[in-house]
């Protein structure tokens, strides 16, 4: 997904976004597993953005790897989904789904809901 080793890392985009929105899930198109967190997030209507990472290739070419980057470095993980809760990584598919078996998934977002309520829930990647 990213060189981490670049010096065009972009961390601060990267936090400026997850915490822009309760829960915002970075992802490709074909990925299996992507569709899989997004069936759960959607089964438990819990609102969230989604950051296509090959969109965002395709419509800010010269940015869009320094903004990788910065997400790799952050997750030490080059593989989608990753999920961001309240500004915090908390893994992809299989940590999602362990949140919700565990009956923790909605204690998880309530920690930051209240000050997102007020905000938009699609916006451009």
């Amino acid at each position: 997904m990213g060189n981490v080793a670049t010096k065009n890392v972009d961390k601060e985009a990267v936090n400026k976004d997850v915490n822009d929105y309760p829960i915002v899930m970075y992802t490709r198109p074909t990925c299996g597993y992507c569709k899989l967190a997004k069936d759960i997030l959607l089964e438990e209507q819990a609102l969230y953005r989604e950051k296509d990472l090959e969109l965002m290739k395709a419509m800010y070419p010269e940015t869009a790897q320094n903004y990788i980057n910065g997400l790799v470095y952050q997750t030490r993980s080059t593989s989608v989904p990753q999920i961001f809760i309240c500004g915090e990584y908390i893994g992809g598919f299989m940590e999602l789904k362990k949140l919700r078996e565990a009956g923790k998934l909605w204690s998880t977002i309530n920690k930051c809901r209240e000050q997102y309520d007020q905000k938009p829930v699609v916006s451009p990647p």
